[in-house]
């Protein structure tokens, strides 16, 4: 069977020009992809207009979005001596940052999708989660309760220097909320930045609990000690995505493989490759 009309992107992986990333998209036969920056303007911060255009790009080229890939959560938390109300940052202001939340709402809806990335908080690197870890929860808590009468999904990517950032920590959070309106982004590249297993047998509890509903790719050549990984074709890395594409089909996931190239130069041609590579494992699973 051919997995491959399962294979997406982030556009601004690609380019921040939208129609030209929805254009090599089309090449690789895509029809859905997610959204994260367009024209280099968070998505959370287009206009109305900016927003429409997209949609009418989208619908000439017969084209949906599949997730909103928010900024949602990916900032310090209120108690934070990082944390500030002077300035709109997305990254110091959690006022600012979680009083997007309607906004993206709505923008979810104009897209006719129900799926919403979200985050943890950022964590300093060498501080102890366990001392946030409740404050954390709290905060999400009501996003969650407000995720179910909505019917929307809110997909927790887990996030290297986040609150949930290790594999332990992303079944404790998940237990902790117990809401069919929160799932996983599975990023294993992620998870190797923390230092943590990109094996089948590491992922397997996430399956088992149905929790997957979205999974980022990207391929890591080497990580740089306490500070960032450096990210390469999907293929020519450090993670065997043949098995863990395989270990997804076999736990019947129907979701998305969703390019998240991550690589900092010649994005785009780092992007035609790796989508060349995915598309190529799925084409013969």
């Amino acid at each position: 069977m051919n997995y491959s009309n399962q294979l997406s992107v982030i556009t601004d992986e690609i380019s921040q020009d939208f129609e030209h990333a929805l254009d090599v998209a089309s090449e690789f036969e895509i029809k859905t992809v997610d959204v994260r920056n367009v024209w280099n303007k968070n998505i959370a911060l287009l206009s109305d207009d900016e927003l429409y255009k997209m949609k009418e790009a989208l619908e000439r080229r017969n084209m949906r979005v599949n997730v909103i890939t928010s900024p949602f959560g990916k900032c310090v938390l209120p108690s934070s001596k990082y944390s500030t109300t002077k300035k709109k940052s997305l990254l110091r202001n959690p006022e600012f940052n979680l009083g997007l939340f309607q906004r993206i709402i709505e923008i979810s809806d104009l897209f006719n999708t129900a799926n919403i990335r979200i985050f943890s908080f950022i964590q300093k690197r060498k501080s102890r989660v366990e001392n946030n870890w409740e404050e954390m929860i709290n905060i999400i808590k009501p996003y969650v309760k407000e995720a179910e009468t909505l019917g929307k999904n809110l997909l927790l990517e887990n996030d290297y220097l986040q609150m949930v950032a290790s594999i332990k920590n992303t079944k404790l959070f998940f237990e902790e909320l117990n809401s069919e309106a929160i799932k996983l982004i599975l990023d294993p590249g992620n998870y190797y930045m923390e230092g943590e297993p990109t094996t089948t047998e590491a992922y397997n509890y996430f399956y088992e609990k149905n929790l997957v509903k979205h999974i980022h790719i990207k391929d890591p050549k080497f990580m740089i000690s306490g500070i960032d990984a450096i990210f390469t074709v999907v293929g020519e890395g450090k993670i065997d995505y043949s098995s863990l594409l395989k270990q997804a089909i076999d736990f019947n996931y129907n979701g998305y493989f969703c390019l998240e190239t991550h690589a900092i130069r010649n994005k785009e041609d780092i992007s035609r490759r790796s989508l060349h590579n995915i598309r190529k494992i799925l084409t013969n699973l």
